[in-house]
């Protein structure tokens, strides 16, 4: 069923209450959205898969997508076969969006570019150097996410939407990250999660100065791909 910006969802069309909050979401932002697409809509051949749901919006943001209750129940190895058929019509976006996500609509087309996380990185320092423990942790922590989420674009692994733990954790088994970076991430993850929650840490300035060399040595490394 197509629905657009001036129409109304049948609510008895979604598998779940999940996936009409994610359809309305798209909606209010100014997409048409087609629920459940048979094989006959969608815009390529997917290899028998069917999306939950496509999103598209003028003038080029175009989205199949694939809606989970959580991170935990999904399959990266499927879906990113997935993403790989997807990527190779550059004008559309295969994304997972699960109970999680609380980004915004359409926020993955503006992601930090390794260049800028190197140049952030310098400024971060200087944070460090000056004291200001919370605001450079901070700062290098969103641009640790936004190469992830940049990475996981780049090699066809459809977590980008994914909170940063369950990021972590599918970078991790797909290869992307060592065991050593994976271990630092999570216990930077734990810093992080009481930092915005504004609980002090007197871990932070150690974080800190750990969250700079990672995001250095990911960023240098990425780039060069």
């Amino acid at each position: 069923m197509n629905t657009n910006s001036e129409g109304s969802l049948n609510r008895f069309n979604f598998g779940s209450e999940l996936e009409a909050r994610v359809a309305e979401k798209y909606q209010k932002e100014g997409f048409s959205v087609i629920v459940n697409p048979d094989f006959s809509r969608l815009p390529f051949d997917l290899g028998g898969y069917r999306p939950d749901l496509i999103a598209q919006k003028e003038p080029d943001q175009n989205y199949i997508i694939e809606v989970k209750g959580s991170s935990r129940q999904i399959s990266v190895d499927r879906f990113r076969s997935i993403a790989e058929m997807v990527h190779a019509h550059p004008e559309w976006r295969f994304l997972i969006v699960t109970g999680d996500d609380d980004l915004p609509v359409g926020s993955e087309f503006d992601l930090l570019r390794y260049d800028e996380a190197l140049r952030r990185a310098d400024q971060a320092e200087a944070l460090i150097e000056a004291g200001a423990d919370e605001a450079s942790f901070l700062f290098l922590w969103s641009t640790l996410e936004g190469m992830i989420r940049r990475r996981s674009i780049q090699s066809d692994i459809p977590i980008e939407r994914m909170t940063p733990l369950a990021m972590t954790n599918h970078f991790y088994s797909q290869g992307e990250i060592s065991r050593e970076q994976f271990h630092q991430i999570k216990e930077l993850v734990a810093i992080r999660n009481r930092a915005v929650h504004g609980f002090h840490d007197p871990q932070i300035g150690e974080g800190a100065k750990k969250l700079l060399l990672l995001v250095r040595e990911l960023a240098s490394e990425w780039q060069q791909d």
